[in-house]
C-alpha cells in the first residue's frame, strides 16, 4: 500500500524550496481556466496551490478535498473573506466528493497520487466526478535524485502516471519528465472522453 502522507509534516508542505520547485502560478496555469469553471483539489493538503486556483476563478468554485484534519484547519486558515464564497473546503475519510458526477471541469492532485495510486476508490472518484472533456491534472515528484521532496522510491515515475491516468478511462493529452517543465515534478494532463 502507498504511504500516507504524515499529518505532523503539513508545514513542510508550504517549505520555500517546494514553492520554488513547485511555484502556484505554474499549478493554475496547467489548469487552463477560464475563471468559471469548477475544480477539484484532491487531496488539497494546507491549500497553498488551492487558495491561488481558487483566486483564479472570480466566477468559479474549488472543492478542497482533504482527508486529514491536521491539513484541513491549516487550510481554513488560508481562506480570505475574498475567496470564502468560491472556496469550500470537504474534509473526508472516505474519499467522496460531493458532486454530481460530471460536475467538475477540472479535477487536480499535486504531489498526491503516490499516495493514493493503490486506492481505486479514490481514482474512481476522481474520474466520476470529472466532466466530459474535463481535465485532470497530475504534478508529483519525479522519481529521480533532488534536493526537496520524498526519496526518490516513494514516488511515482512518468510511466507509472501515465499508466494509473490512462486506467482510470482518461486520456493522456500531455505528458512531461523532471526538468521539461518543473525541475522535480512529472506532469501530466489527461481529458475524459
Amino acid at each position: 500500500m502507498a504511504d500516507a502522507f504524515n499529518p505532523e509534516h503539513g508545514k513542510r508542505l508550504e517549505d520555500p524550496a517546494r514553492l520554488e520547485a513547485l511555484p502556484q502560478a505554474a499549478v493554475v496555469g496547467l489548469l487552463r481556466l477560464e475563471g468559471d469553471e469548477t475544480v477539484v483539489d484532491y487531496g488539497a493538503g494546507t491549500g497553498i496551490y488551492t487558495v491561488a486556483v481558487a483566486a483564479a476563478l472570480p466566477q468559479g468554485r474549488v472543492l478542497a478535498v482533504e482527508a486529514l484534519s491536521r491539513l484541513t484547519e491549516l487550510l481554513r486558515e488560508k481562506i480570505t473573506p475574498e475567496l470564502a464564497d468560491r472556496l469550500v473546503v470537504v474534509e473526508t475519510g472516505d474519499n467522496v466528493v460531493p458532486l454530481d458526477d460530471g460536475e467538475a471541469d477540472r479535477v487536480v492532485m499535486v504531489d498526491v497520487l503516490h499516495h493514493l495510486y493503490d486506492q481505486p476508490e479514490a481514482l474512481e472518484e476522481v474520474a466520476r466526478v470529472l466532466r466530459p472533456g474535463g481535465l485532470f491534472v497530475v504534478l508529483d515528484w519525479g522519481d529521480k535524485e533532488r534536493p526537496v521532496g520524498p526519496p526518490p522510491g516513494h514516488v511515482l515515475g512518468l510511466a507509472a502516471v501515465r499508466e494509473i491516468v490512462t486506467e482510470m478511462g482518461l486520456g493522456v493529452t500531455e505528458a512531461h519528465e523532471p526538468g521539461e517543465l518543473l525541475p522535480y515534478h512529472v506532469v501530466v494532463v489527461a481529458a475524459k472522453p
